[in-house]
């Protein structure tokens, strides 16, 4: 180096420090880019991996929701077929309950007992009037408790959502009758939750 110019020395020097700096920049780069190749090697896998774990767990979840909406909705099918059974029932043990309590009411107030229609009809004397007690099928087949005072127009004793199967007034003696009546929840299109019916019976005397 001896005998150079002074500029040319140093422009030699730069140049030296430019090659350094140039191969370490391209050491550097090497080194970035094969680190990048093998990241880049290692992507697909990890996508891989993290998707399959995603699409698992996704399942799981579904598995979990289908279960626990099949076991509300057995749940909620229930609850409601308990609570239509608990209606039925109430409805049918009512209208018999009500029915009963009106006949034994006009018969200790009556004077005098007649059955007629054989056995299906009764008939109760008052001064100068009568009270009967009848079944009367209606024409979409509903099967009602008729009161009827005298001349007056019969009054349903049952609703629309019961039938009166079965009506039986037997004389005990002059002054007392048995009454035997069946009452069934209307169904007509035979819906199992709303098959339900019970006997009533009872016996009732005049009052004097």
């Amino acid at each position: 180096m001896k005998g150079l110019p002074r500029t040319t020395f140093m422009h030699y020097t730069y140049l030296l420090k430019s090659k350094k700096i140039r191969e370490k920049r391209l050491k550097y780069n090497g080194n970035a880019l094969r680190e990048l190749k093998r990241k880049m090697k290692l992507l697909p896998l990890r996508l891989k991996s993290g998707a399959g774990f995603t699409i698992i767990e996704f399942l799981i979840y579904i598995t979990i929701l289908a279960i626990a909406i099949a076991g509300m909705g057995l749940i909620l099918s229930n609850v409601f077929r308990v609570g239509v059974r608990t209606d039925v029932i109430q409805e049918v043990s009512h209208n018999g309950r009500f029915a009963m309590q009106r006949i034994g009411q006009v018969v200790k107030e009556s004077s005098g007992i007649e059955i007629r229609e054989e056995g299906r009809e009764l008939a109760l004397q008052f001064n100068g009037s009568s009270t009967t007690f009848y079944v009367f099928e209606n024409d979409n087949g509903e099967k009602v408790l008729i009161i009827k005072e005298g001349d007056q127009e019969g009054v349903d004793l049952t609703t629309d959502r019961v039938n009166v199967d079965n009506l039986i007034f037997k004389k005990v003696s002059d002054d007392s009758v048995r009454v035997e009546m069946n009452i069934s929840f209307y169904n007509p299109q035979g819906l199992p939750e709303y098959e339900f019916n019970s006997f009533f019976t009872s016996s009732f005397t005049l009052k004097n």
